[in-house]
């Protein structure tokens, strides 16, 4: 081809006609700037192409991430609720009940040990945000979605922290004052760890436990912080039904 083009340069020189080689000359100018247009416009098509099929599998990759979560919220409010109920019955007992039922109470008491933790990450997410690959996808109100998720968590667990160190540092040492704290451990159907039973345990003395007004200040603390934990997630079940509802749209274009 470029062969071609150079002998007909060649030809118009040798005539002579000057006029006829500027009108060749531009057009074959023209000719090089359309092809070099078109060249562009297929590459920029590919890199279309490939990017759509990226965001797609990122939006895909999402999806997953924040319907597991939502699992996992659910997982957490449902445990919140067993230990508000715990500590609703363990609030009713009447301390001066000479038949207190000692299993019935480890089995409350453990149920108030429990400390419901935010595990996931969002892995997809993170990549997103940390790679900068986050400006592929097109929604606007998706990105602003999950550019603000991190300190939306961050919200919730400040509440899971300050719950979990109010159970460590005081009222599972004023539990263990009164109560064979590894019996209700052992005893308990939700706890996960089952020390050995002891040749001679030490006794619980729930009666003094439930008099004891430290132990009540603390029960309503722990379940107000349940509550402010489960209103958090609550909301964050909501934040991310949004973001999959917006990712369900965006896959269906």
């Amino acid at each position: 081809m470029i062969k071609f083009f150079r002998n007909i340069r060649k030809k118009l020189l040798a005539e002579g006609n000057t006029i006829k080689y500027l009108k060749y000359a531009i057009g074959e100018i023209v000719l090089v700037v359309i092809g070099i247009l078109i060249a562009l416009q297929i590459n920029n098509w590919n890199e279309d192409r490939l990017e759509q099929r990226e965001e797609t599998k990122l939006l895909e990759n999402l999806k997953i991430d924040f319907k597991q979560t939502i699992i996992e919220f659910n997982e957490m409010n449902s445990n919140r609720q067993i230990i508000l109920s715990a500590n609703y019955e363990l609030t009713k007992l009447n301390a001066n009940d000479e038949f207190l039922n000692t299993k019935k109470i480890d089995t409350l008491i453990g149920f108030t040990f429990i400390v419901p933790t935010f595990n996931g990450k969002s892995g997809s997410l993170m990549v997103l945000l940390n790679s900068g690959k986050i400006n592929i996808l097109k929604n606007e109100a998706l990105k602003k979605l999950l550019f603000s998720w991190p300190s939306e968590v961050e919200d919730m667990t400040e509440g899971e922290i300050d719950s979990k160190k109010l159970t460590l540092e005081s009222y599972l040492p004023i539990v263990r004052k009164y109560a064979n704290v590894s019996e209700i451990i052992r005893t308990s159907p939700v706890l996960p760890i089952k020390p050995q039973i002891r040749p001679k345990g030490i006794s619980s003395n729930y009666k003094d436990l439930l008099n004891d007004r430290e132990f009540i200040s603390l029960l309503y603390h722990l379940e107000l912080f349940a509550l402010d934990n489960i209103q958090e997630t609550e909301k964050l079940i909501k934040i991310s039904e949004s973001i999959i509802e917006i990712i369900d749209s965006e896959l269906k274009q």
